[in-house]
C-alpha cells in the first residue's frame, strides 16, 4: 500500500508518538508511507532520512494547501490517508470529501468535534475513546473500532544496567530513595497537585519516597504546585526535571509510576512503565482502567483523591516483592494487547479494507 500518514502537532505527545510507532511499523512491513506534518515538527527529525516527508502548514483556507497535498497524493497514488491530531483530521476529511481519498483517522482525544462523522474509518485508542466518539460525536458503530495504542516494546527490555542510577545521579537524587516518577506535562488536567497533597502521608510511611516530574513545566499550573508543595513542606522530596528524551533511563530509574490525572485517555507513558516492569497507580478514568489492571499491574485509585493515591503508593513502595510481581505482570500485558506485535496487524487490516 501506497499511505500518507498526516500528524499536526509539532512537539512531542502520545499522538505524535502514535504517529511515530505506525508509520515505522508500516515501513517495517514494507509499504511506501509518506509522512505530512508541519515545518520544525519532532516527528520529522526522528524520521529524518527514512522516508518522504512533505511539509504543510495544513491550513484549510484559503484552499491552496489543500490542492497542493491533493497533487501530491495523486501523484503518488497514495490509497490511504491516516491522520491524526486535530488539525490533521480535519484536513484529511476534506482530502477525502473533495478528493476522494479513502481516510482513517486515529482518535487519541474526547472532544466534540462532528468532523469525526465523515471519515471511511476511525479507530479509536481505548473503549472509552469509541464510546465517546459514538455518543458525541455521532460516528456510526460500523465506522468505528478499537485498536489500542502501541509501542516497541523490546527497545525497553534492554537497557543498560546502569541507566537507572545515571539518571538518577544527573539529577543529584539519592541512589536508594524510593523513586515516584511522573512522565508528561505538568498542566491542570494531569493532576500532580494531588500527587503533592499526598506526599506529606507517603513520607510519614515511606522516609526515602522521592517524586520525580518528567515533563514541561507549565504556567501558571506549576507555580500552585510548588506553592502548595512548600506549603506542605515536601519540596525537598520533589524533583522538577523538565523534558527529557532519555524516556528508558527515566523509566530504569523509577520504582512506581503515578498518573494523578482528571482526564486521560491512555497516556504512552504507562504503557512505556509497564514494558520496563514499573507498576503504575493512576486514576480511574479514561481508558486507563483498560491498560492497568487493578491489583494486578498496579493500581487504579479514584482522581482528585489524595488519600486513596497516597495509601496505593504506599502500598507499593514498602514492599519490593510486590513490586516486582506487579511489574512483571505489567511487562507480560503490554505484551499481549499494547505492543508493536500484539497491533501492527489490525491497523494494517484497517488501511487495507479502506485502501482507494
Amino acid at each position: 500500500m501506497r499511505i500518507i500518514e498526516m500528524v499536526s502537532g509539532t512537539a512531542v505527545n502520545g499522538a505524535v508518538v502514535t504517529c511515530l510507532e505506525i508509520t515505522r511499523a508500516m515501513l517495517n512491513l514494507g509499504h511506501e508511507v509518506t509522512l505530512v506534518c508541519r515545518p520544525n515538527s519532532w516527528i520529522a527529525d526522528q524520521l529524518e532520512g527514512e522516508l518522504d516527508i512533505v511539509y504543510s502548514s495544513l491550513k484549510r483556507w484559503p484552499t491552496n494547501e489543500l490542492r497542493r497535498v491533493a497533487s501530491i497524493a495523486r501523484d503518488r497514488q497514495i490509497d490511504v490517508i491516516h491522520t491524526h491530531m486535530s488539525s490533521a483530521n480535519f484536513f484529511g476529511v476534506l482530502l477525502r470529501r473533495f478528493w476522494g481519498i479513502p481516510c482513517v483517522a486515529t482518535a487519541n482525544n474526547r472532544y466534540i468535534q462532528l468532523h469525526w462523522m465523515f471519515n471511511d474509518h476511525v479507530v479509536a485508542a481505548s473503549e472509552a475513546t469509541r464510546k465517546f466518539h459514538q455518543r458525541y460525536n455521532l460516528v456510526p458503530k460500523r465506522r468505528i473500532e478499537v485498536v489500542y495504542n502501541f509501542i516497541d516494546d523490546h527497545r525497553f527490555h534492554n537497557a543498560p544496567d546502569d541507566a537507572g542510577p545515571c539518571f538518577r545521579q544527573s539529577l543529584d537524587i539519592d541512589q536508594d530513595a524510593l523513586l515516584i516518577g511522573t512522565v508528561g506535562d505538568v498542566l491542570q488536567r494531569k493532576g500532580l497537585l494531588y500527587l503533592v497533597k499526598a506526599l506529606p502521608a507517603i513520607i510519614a510511611e515511606i522516609p526515602r519516597a522521592h517524586v520525580v516530574s518528567v515533563g514541561y513545566l507549565k504556567q501558571p499550573y506549576i507555580s500552585v504546585v510548588r506553592e502548595e508543595a512548600e506549603r506542605l513542606g515536601v519540596e525537598d522530596h520533589i524533583t522538577w526535571a523538565g523534558y527529557r528524551n532519555d524516556v528508558i533511563n527515566v523509566m530504569s530509574a523509577i520504582d512506581v509510576m503515578a498518573l494523578p490525572t482528571l482526564e486521560d485517555n491512555l497516556p504512552l507513558a504507562i504503557l512505556e512503565a509497564m514494558a520496563c516492569s514499573v507498576p503504575v497507580v493512576a486514576s480511574e478514568v479514561g481508558g486507563i482502567p483498560e491498560c492497568v489492571i487493578d491489583g494486578q499491574t498496579g493500581y487504579l485509585v479514584p482522581p482528585a483523591k489524595p488519600h486513596q493515591l497516597a495509601t496505593a503508593l504506599t502500598a507499593v513502595l514498602s514492599n519490593q516483592e510486590h513490586r516486582r510481581s506487579l511489574g512483571a505482570a505489567g511487562r507480560q500485558r503490554i505484551r499481549d494487547n499494547f505492543s508493536r506485535d500484539s497491533q501492527v496487524d489490525r491497523i494494517e487490516q484497517v488501511f487495507q479494507r479502506f485502501a482507494a
